[in-house]
């Protein structure tokens, strides 16, 4: 079995994540998937994906 050592800075970020899809997703569905403020929240949500599995790809794994 593998073992993944999950950080608190990772942990903060998946919350962060999971909240902004939720928001992202609702405006989404109220205003269509092309509107500003969906696009914007599509942006952040890209930036805190990409420090997630920057985080992640830097880890080591442990078996």
């Amino acid at each position: 079995m593998i073992q993944v050592f999950v950080t608190e800075l990772q942990e903060r970020l998946n919350i962060e994540i999971e909240q902004l899809r939720g928001q992202m997703v609702s405006l989404g569905t109220a205003y269509g998937f092309l509107h500003p403020e969906v696009q914007q929240c599509s942006r952040e949500l890209d930036q805190l994906l990409l420090q997630y599995y920057a985080i992640g790809h830097n880890r080591k794994v442990y078996g």
